[in-house]
């Protein structure tokens, strides 16, 4: 493999570090408002409840943790070159593609709706409506990029066969101290 291919690859490592650990700081403060903050809302509000609304937090706030996670770990195997690297980049990504369209999608709609309210007199949230492109635009071209990275400059490895030893820096070291 070529040593450009080889630091693209780990360009993208360190850009899927980032990106989990956003992630996971995100679960953080998602679990700080669910635990300090939420209870405080409801206090007085009929028909809802803190357990249930903790319950939504801890569900949300799992699918959160496990997405950072697989990016850190996606980070780890585009280091070292894992051989199930190319499935595991095109699989998560395409999970990450549907969550950005999606928000896309619900931008779309968020921003016809303030556009309705504007027409009847409301409209002074209309500028949120923009918000889930700010998620959905970036999560899209930070998938796309993952996908184009992923079928050009990750090998294919035949059935059944490793990666090439030589292309995992982990691999190289141990050649070194063993002779």
């Amino acid at each position: 493999m070529s040593r450009s291919k080889i630091w693209i690859r780990r360009g993208l490592a360190i850009v899927h570090v980032a990106v989990g650990l956003g992630i996971l700081l995100g679960g953080a403060g998602y679990l700080v408002l669910g635990v300090a903050g939420i209870p405080r809302l409801l206090t007085g509000s009929p028909g809802t409840s803190s357990p249930g609304a903790l319950l939504l937090v801890a569900t949300v706030l799992v699918f959160e943790l496990a997405l950072g996670a697989g990016m850190l770990v996606l980070a780890r195997w585009l280091w070292t070159g894992h051989r199930h690297l190319r499935s595991a980049l095109l699989t998560l990504h395409a999970l990450v593609l549907l969550l950005g369209v999606l928000a896309i999608r619900w931008g779309f709609d968020a921003v016809a709706a303030a556009e309705r309210s504007a027409a009847r007199g409301g409209g002074l949230l209309g500028p949120v409506a923009f918000l889930p492109f700010v998620v959905g635009v970036p999560l899209v071209l930070f998938a796309l990029a993952s996908a184009a990275v992923a079928l050009w400059a990750v090998p294919r490895p035949g059935p059944g066969s490793p990666m090439k030893e030589n292309e995992s820096p982990a691999a190289r070291g141990t050649e070194r101290s063993a002779g």
